[in-house]
């Protein structure tokens, strides 16, 4: 009886992080799968201005605060459209299944898309690449 119980114990502690899994999965790809375009720009905005609230970039990217808003705004139709309607089950599931932590992993995806949005984007990567000319040719010959 006893080895019965033990081995059933452990069939059930295997399987729950299976689950589990799963769960977070199917949250993380309903975030990334039904982001529109749209939802990125949405977002890139938002992260964007965000991060021109550094104390390094205030005075080169001023930001008016009617604007933030306008983005805060933007982002909070998005989370409540993506979490409480499109992705609805799988948010549900997760909370209730994995508790807050996953969320909050799955949720860092946002994060993720709109810097993988911004960075993505041709003219931004070239300019991204662009202080290379401003090297000096001979800096390389060091590694050699």
């Amino acid at each position: 009886m006893k080895k019965n119980i033990l081995i059933i114990s452990l069939l059930i502690s295997l399987t729950i992080p299976t689950y589990a899994q799963n769960y977070s999965s199917k949250f993380a790809n309903c975030l990334m799968q039904k982001t529109t375009d749209r939802d990125k720009i949405v977002l890139v905005r938002w992260a964007f201005s965000a991060l021109a609230h550094h104390s390094a970039l205030k005075e080169e990217f001023n930001i008016p605060k009617s604007k933030f808003t306008k983005h805060e705004i933007a982002v909070a139709d998005y989370v409540q459209y993506i979490l409480g309607t499109v992705c609805f089950q799988e948010t549900k599931d997760v909370l209730n299944y994995e508790g807050d932590e996953a969320f909050l992993k799955g949720f860092e995806l946002l994060g993720e898309i709109a810097f993988l949005s911004l960075t993505t984007e041709e003219r931004v990567g070239l300019a991204l690449e662009n202080y290379t000319r401003h090297i000096d040719p001979e800096f390389f010959k060091k590694f050699e």
